[in-house]
């Protein structure tokens, strides 16, 4: 946009040509500016003129069906450890043992005849201390296996998440 500017002399002539010196406007070359959105853009590749974009989400989708996979089949993998795991638990005198796998299912009970000669309730009493025993090893043994599993798979440790174990 140019202006005319009436050619006068003096102080108000300056002002004039100052005021009217916005109007003139150098010719300079514009280049086409490219717009680009947030997310990329909105080719159809995913991506903004070469730009890689951090937020496809077929991407991330891909990526999160990939881990739940690796996550599935390692937690079958450790499940099936566990279930061919076995952890003895005994009375204060070993005349009862209790066999459990990782998966806290009993496989086998053994009684001496000692221990039946003590009559039914001691009986009954030292079988539930083997079986104490057994259960408590079995849970810390499935702990074990899963807080590897999770530190194997980079996830936080639920021990620490949850604040047990911690002194908490």
């Amino acid at each position: 946009m140019l202006c005319a500017v009436p050619q006068r002399a003096g102080l108000a002539a300056r002002a004039t040509q100052k005021q009217h010196s916005r109007c003139v406007r150098p010719a300079i070359s514009r280049r086409q500016l490219k717009t680009q959105a947030l997310f990329g853009g909105g080719n159809k590749e995913g991506g903004g003129g070469g730009m890689p974009n951090p937020f496809d989400m077929g991407k991330l989708m891909e990526s999160v069906k990939k881990a739940q996979q690796l996550v599935q089949v390692e937690t079958q993998r450790v499940q099936g450890e566990l279930d061919a795991t076995e952890f003895d638990g005994y009375d204060e005198d070993e005349t009862v043992k209790v066999v459990m796998n990782g998966n806290q299912v009993p496989k086998s009970v053994e009684i001496t005849q000692e221990a039946i000669d003590t009559g039914a309730e001691e009986l009954s009493r030292r079988l539930t201390l083997a079986m104490q025993e057994a259960h408590g090893k079995s849970v810390a043994g499935m702990k074990g296996k899963m807080a590897d599993l999770a530190k194997g798979l980079g996830l936080p440790n639920p021990a620490q998440l949850t604040g047990k174990g911690m002194g908490m």
